[in-house]
């Protein structure tokens, strides 16, 4: 009881709900046909500003003639697809949510989860058969706003989500779609799960049919624009292992060789025509279901992944992360034509945002004299390992450090509580790691009223009881954890900053620069739908909506 009254006890102190004190309900003829989510995996904020004169189609068309809040950031800490994409179909943070990582130790370290793996279910495959664990969203602790979609209308909507990740394309809809679809890594081929339907979509087969991904392999990827229209230098410095064969332009689209295998998917998928061809399976499920034409709303949740892969291989300022969003532009622009062209421009309203950003290459903060790098989370565990068995005696330790999560092994966690001078030592451990800010307890999130540091704030909401380590680590700006050459996860601006753009019918044009949020969109979607969100905690952007 003492943990669910600091739960809410946290939400209650840093989240405010103006959403329930603006909305009111839209007279059913101005209700849009259709909405749409957008999620752009990993797209930082700052990239409207730094690459938009390389845009000509979907995404300029987005933020030119849509509602774009430029002061829109995560209000908590862990920053990672799974969290973001629960976050913007929920409207409220992962303390309520409870998707708080993209996998996570459960409690007493027995094994390693993930958000959306379901062993209850199995995959459904548009292809051969698949071994790989079901997916479903019985792990969300709320409803998404598709979800009370479909329970609060007269009339049944019809909703599809679309993703290479499953925790992306689950995470749009939650637990009620019509359709959902991802890839499976392992094999290429398209897959749902027995948790949202017993055969393949007819639509969704019949494009994977007509143009099988095998296809794809080999494919030459070079820059779409001349060399000069690209800005920064382009230079490999500090690049890691990429899934693309070559670490510059151009990159020939294949695996460890030309066959159809788990390394050809990660080099696809770490392509622009991945995204592409996300947009020709959302053109598909528009085709096949009538989205937008029917009594009701529907729903449509696409979420595009290759700038995620790309990022973290090359970093924000290299030329393929530029590519990749020169691309996305026309796939994005293919779109907005075909949903203005079917549904109407006024009948329908769209959604973009990201799940969160990411980091700058540490060497190339290194080389401007910044203090930055790379954090050794393996060092991190062996050496409070050191401390545990010097400190409580001798034992199996193996504390595990995923991201700023620290799980110790079933029993530690109390003994510690019962012998202060081995907390300290482990607490100093970690503080004197390199890269390390600060290390707290989770005591200290379950109790933020006495802190002044707003990233534990950030932290708190980060923090769901059962889901999360006995300690969270705090990194120093710039420097992170994980094998790629950049990433994610903090509470640092560059990963928080996002972009969320309004658009279609009701939505003011204008920048806008009241602080905003991913969490906002939902609250907003369920206004103008007239729908009530159960435990959205983001607000209602009434200043981008039209007066009604």
């Amino acid at each position: 009881m003492r943990i669910l009254f600091s739960t809410v006890l946290v939400v209650g102190l840093f989240l405010q709900t103006p959403s329930a004190q603006q909305a009111r309900v839209v007279p059913a003829s101005s209700r849009p046909k259709l909405v749409v989510i957008i999620a752009v995996d990993q797209m930082r904020a700052d990239y409207i500003d730094r690459y938009r004169g390389q845009w000509s189609s979907g995404l300029k068309k987005l933020v030119s003639e849509g509602a774009w809040f430029r002061q829109a950031d995560y209000p908590y800490y862990t920053t990672v697809t799974c969290a973001g994409h629960f976050s913007i179909s929920t409207g409220a943070p992962p303390a309520v949510h409870g998707m708080t990582a993209n996998t996570w130790w459960e409690q007493g370290a027995t094994r390693n989860v993930a958000c959306t793996a379901d062993d209850t279910k199995t995959l459904v495959s548009y292809g051969a058969p698949l071994k790989s664990v079901g997916q479903s969203a019985a792990r969300l602790m709320t409803t998404t706003f598709a979800d009370e979609l479909r329970l609060q209308e007269a009339v049944a909507p019809r909703i599809v989500s679309i993703s290479l990740k499953a925790r992306s394309a689950i995470g749009l809809v939650g637990h009620t779609p019509d359709a959902v679809i991802w890839m499976d890594e392992e094999t290429g081929d398209w897959a749902t799960s027995t948790a949202f339907a017993k055969e393949p979509a007819p639509y969704f087969a019949a494009y994977v049919r007509a143009h099988p991904v095998k296809d794809e392999v080999g494919r030459t990827w070079d820059r779409a624009l001349p060399k000069e229209r690209y800005l920064f230098d382009g230079s490999a410095t500090g690049r890691q292992k990429t899934a693309l064969a070559t670490k510059a332009f151009p990159h020939i689209v294949k695996g460890a060789s030309l066959v159809m295998d788990n390394t050809f998917t990660d080099a696809w998928e770490s392509s622009p025509y991945s995204d592409a061809y996300l947009g020709a399976l959302a053109a598909a499920a528009i085709d096949g279901l009538k989205l937008g034409n029917g009594a009701g709303t529907d729903y449509l949740g696409v979420s595009f992944s290759a700038l995620d892969k790309v990022g973290h291989d090359f970093g924000p300022d290299s030329y393929e992360v530029q590519d990749v969003l020169i691309r996305l532009d026309q796939t994005i622009g293919t779109l907005l034509d075909k949903l203005d062209r079917d549904v109407g421009r006024n009948n329908y309203v769209l959604a973009l945002s990201a799940d969160h950003g990411v980091s700058p290459i540490p060497e190339k903060v290194q080389a401007q004299g910044l203090d930055a790098g790379r954090i050794s989370t393996t060092s991190i565990g062996a050496a409070i390992d050191a401390v545990l068995a010097r400190e409580l005696g001798p034992g199996t330790y193996r504390t595990r450090v995923a991201f700023s999560e620290i799980f110790f092994n079933a029993g530690v966690y109390d003994r510690l509580l019962q012998n202060p001078r081995a907390m300290d030592a482990v607490m100093k451990t970690i503080q004197d790691s390199p890269g390390v800010r600060r290390v707290y307890r989770q005591e200290t999130l379950l109790a933020i009223e006495n802190e002044v540091d707003p990233l534990v704030h950030a932290a708190a909401l980060s923090h769901y009881p059962g889901r999360n380590g006995e300690m969270f680590m705090v990194a120093r700006a710039y420097w992170i954890a994980g094998p790629t050459t950049v990433t994610h996860g903090s509470g640092h601006r560059y990963d928080t900053h996002v972009p969320v753009v309004l658009f279609g019918g009701g939505v003011k044009t204008g920048e806008y620069l009241l602080p905003a949020s991913p969490l906002d969109i939902a609250p907003t979607l369920a206004f103008l739908t007239g729908v009530t969100l159960p435990d959205a905690t983001g607000r209602v952007l009434v200043e981008a909506l039209a007066k009604q």
